[in-house]
């Protein structure tokens, strides 16, 4: 910035020069009129409201002349002030003002006509201006500004980035100083036409050092993220290596603008689930000496966990990397429960390090309360099931237990009741080789389970899995003798437990035991499961006891228990092929027929 006073006819007037923030040079006294004036387009008069004269200039649309009498009186004035002026510095500030001038009309006719403000610029350019518009323009002079607004002009007029690249380059070569705004506004239209390749081979960009390289690269990026072009720019990151991006002598503030444009760019890229750009970019980045941004990562962490990319394996690799680095990681349930769901079955993450990651969420959700949601517990118990460690799977059920009594439902898991049952899943259920090995894992599992006896730690969630695994197992005195050591413990059985029989039951068809073990469990006054009616309707229909499907189906009815669509199709399928005896099973059939009704309206709502 730079304040100049200069004397011109007689009068003293302050001029506030303001000099670009690169490259341009700054307005000199006594320049040629003819002389280009980089940044020209940054340059305010600021002048005394009683120096300054009104002129009447009307809006010059396509080849309109300049008749008015009234601005030919104003011209003359303005004429006769400049007279008083030294030769050199009138022929400057006559130039300077028409061009001012010309600036002026072209950017209020560029609000209504961005065909109309490059026609006059082309009539100015090729020297066919009316005379009433040769006098008050003058004749072409290469000015930055004047092309900037012409440039802006065609660029809403084409999507040809190879024309307006041409036509920054024509104006380059017959004097024009191509400015950082010209590039500016040239960068953003090849963004937009998707023309950044056919600028970055053009003359303009070639032989140029690396922090004009940066320049261009960061003005590139910017353009990028302001479009949402992805594509784009990612390219910028490939032909712009980290020599170019990080080149000495850049100054700070602008590493801290293309640090925030970096992370910004991460952050859209996982906004549109751009994935496959998102592993390029990420490997491109390995090798710069600043990290993503701590926000970044996290927001990096939480999108590849939640849908279970395997991008998740280098986010939690960068994530540990910054709180080895001082900061403080806190995860929500939701994402700490995608991180252990998603992580167990990520092919791309080591078994070890699986082990590694399982152990790092768990130890966030330290102290347990009522407040860890029970899905995360079945996270965690999942992973420890895959990992075959059913010690820690009985430490995660005691828990569950304490705090969240009742809620612990062995048929969300299955693979933790696989696992202690010993079932070999690779082999058909109906190969002998499938359970060889059942009878000795669950008795290992058992000691296993008694071996917590004395320190307190059985709960019923604990046998009620030992109970599952028999069932699998195919086991079903072992799974009654299971379910007798609850009352040895002294722990009282729950719904699940007498669910768990009677599925096993149903599996061997003892049907009667289905029926007594549902009796018991109303004497306790233990309330059904959806499961629980779901197997008492099963095994109702394989006694064809119409009174009884009758029955279980209304108790789901009143207890508001929502049953399966596969279960209702099934009972349908009973009633079309169901042959009433007498008239009260006519009635029983059509009020299970309304109860199917009611319980199919009640899932589409």
């Amino acid at each position: 910035m730079a304040l100049s006073w200069w004397f011109r006819g007689g009068c003293l007037t302050l001029r506030h020069l303001i000099t670009p923030a690169r490259g341009g040079a700054r307005v000199a006294a006594g320049a040629g009129a003819g002389a280009a004036v980089p940044g020209a387009d940054k340059t305010l008069a600021l002048l005394p409201c009683s120096l300054q004269k009104p002129q009447l200039t009307p809006l010059l649309l396509g080849h309109a002349k300049y008749t008015s009498a009234a601005s030919a009186s104003a011209n003359a004035g303005a004429a006769s002030a400049s007279a008083s002026a030294s030769a050199s510095a009138s022929a400057f500030d006559q130039g300077s003002e028409k061009q001012r001038k010309l600036l002026k009309d072209l950017q209020r006719i560029s609000q209504h006509s961005y065909d109309a403000t490059a026609t006059l610029y082309e009539r100015w350019k090729g020297g066919e201006l009316s005379e009433g518009e040769g006098t008050l323009y003058g004749g072409f002079i290469p000015s930055t500004a004047l092309f900037n607004t012409y440039l802006r002009a065609k660029s809403h007029l084409t999507r040809d980035a190879a024309s307006l690249i041409g036509l920054v380059e024509k104006a380059q070569e017959e004097g024009t100083h191509v400015s950082h705004k010209t590039m500016s506004l040239l960068i953003g239209f090849c963004v937009r036409t998707n023309g950044l390749e056919e600028l970055r081979e053009s003359r303009l960009m070639q032989g140029k050092d690396n922090r004009t390289l940066f320049d261009f690269f960061l003005r590139g990026l910017s353009s990028c993220v302001f479009h949402k072009r992805l594509r784009q720019g990612l390219s910028l990151f490939e032909h712009h290596p980290v020599e170019v991006r990080h080149a000495s002598g850049i100054k700070q503030d602008r590493m801290r603008q293309y640090e925030a444009l970096k992370n910004e760019f991460v952050v859209l890229g996982l906004q549109r689930s751009a994935w496959g750009m998102l592993q390029k970019l990420l490997t491109i980045l390995e090798k710069e000496p600043t990290p993503l941004a701590f926000q970044t990562v996290c927001q990096l962490v939480t999108h590849s966990a939640s849908n279970g990319h395997f991008l998740l394996n280098r986010s939690i690799d960068m994530m540990w990397e910054h709180e080895r680095n001082g900061e403080v990681v806190n995860l929500d349930y939701g994402t700490a429960y995608s991180i252990i769901a998603n992580t167990s079955s990520n092919r791309s993450i080591p078994k070890e390090k699986k082990k590694l990651v399982a152990e790092w969420v768990w130890e966030k959700m330290q102290p347990l309360d009522e407040k860890v949601p029970s899905p995360l517990f079945y996270g965690i118990l999942n992973f420890h099931s895959q990992q075959g460690d059913v010690s820690r799977c009985f430490d995660v059920l005691n828990a569950l237990d304490r705090l969240h009594p009742g809620k612990a439902d062995p048929y969300q898991m299955q693979i933790l009741s696989s696992v202690v049952s010993g079932v070999n899943l690779g082999v058909h259920h109906k190969e002998p080789e499938r359970y060889k090995d059942c009878i000795r894992v669950v008795d290992e599992n058992f000691d296993r389970l008694m071996e917590r006896k004395e320190a307190g730690n059985i709960t019923v969630s604990c046998v009620n899995i030992l109970i599952a695994a028999c069932g699998k197992a195919k086991e079903l005195g072992r799974a009654f003798e299971t379910f007798e050591i609850l009352e040895d413990l002294g722990i009282v059985p729950d719904t699940h437990s007498y669910t768990l029989l009677m599925d096993i039951c149903l599996t061997n068809r003892r049907y009667d035991a289905v029926f007594r073990l549902s009796e018991e469990l109303e004497e306790k006054g233990l309330k059904y499961t959806s499961r629980t009616i779901e197997i008492l309707v099963h095994s109702a229909m394989r006694v064809r006891d119409i009174y009884l499907i009758h029955d279980f189906l209304k108790i789901a009815l009143s207890q508001g228990l929502l049953l399966t669509e596969n279960l209702l199709q099934q009972v349908d399928r009973f009633l079309s092929k169901y042959v009433e005896k007498s008239e009260e099973e006519k009635y029983e059939v059509e009020d299970i027929g309304h109860i199917i009704e009611s319980q199919v309206y009640r899932e589409e709502r």
